[in-house]
């Protein structure tokens, strides 16, 4: 089959044009005569909604905080729906500084989150709370959640800061963060 000139270039255009929008690209070096051909991908990583807004809420609720003096927020993402958020704030009262190392989680239904719970070891840990009283989940979604349990485990002392932590799992609806909180001072 022999295919008219004018044809063979459309469809090169159009192979040309969908690695274009597939995001493939090609580039050519010449470098003392040797010539190198490296393809490289880009993929778009899309951030769950509802944890960016749970992020930033958070973030402005201890922002806002005037005990809290936010001196350190750094936020990981491990995939679209789990996230690793670091902080450090300096409490203006005691002079002390507060390390928190979170993971948070978003679960496609409440009932995964409440399965992942009741399958973590919580051995050492103390159901703390089950009632949701205000906060960034609240101002992130426009509602409390109808899930809220929080657990937590105290290692250490208090008396001597250096050994001190505090560990808590919570859930919110879908959502559920383990944190692991440090006073330094």
């Amino acid at each position: 089959m022999r295919l008219k000139p004018i044809t063979t270039i459309a469809i090169l255009s159009l192979l040309f044009a969908s690695l274009l929008v597939a995001g493939c690209t090609t580039s050519t070096t010449n470098n003392t005569n040797q010539t190198t051909s490296t393809a490289t991908t880009s993929t778009a990583v899309t951030h769950d909604a509802l944890l960016e807004s749970y992020l930033a809420a958070w973030k402005n609720d201890r922002s806002s905080n005037s005990s809290l003096n936010i001196t350190a927020w750094e936020v990981t993402w491990i995939n679209s729906t789990s996230v690793r958020l670091q902080w450090v704030n300096k409490s203006i009262s005691y002079n002390q500084s507060r390390s928190q190392n979170m993971t948070i989680t978003k679960f496609p239904t409440t009932q995964d989150a409440t399965n992942y719970l009741n399958a973590t070891n919580l051995t050492a840990y103390k159901l703390a709370s089950t009632e949701y009283t205000s906060g960034a989940y609240l101002n992130a979604t426009g509602h409390a959640p109808q899930v809220y349990k929080k657990y937590a485990w105290y290692e250490g002392n208090e008396s001597n800061i250096s050994t001190y932590r505090f560990h808590e799992i919570t859930q919110m609806d879908n959502l559920i963060w383990v944190a692991t909180t440090k006073i330094v001072g």
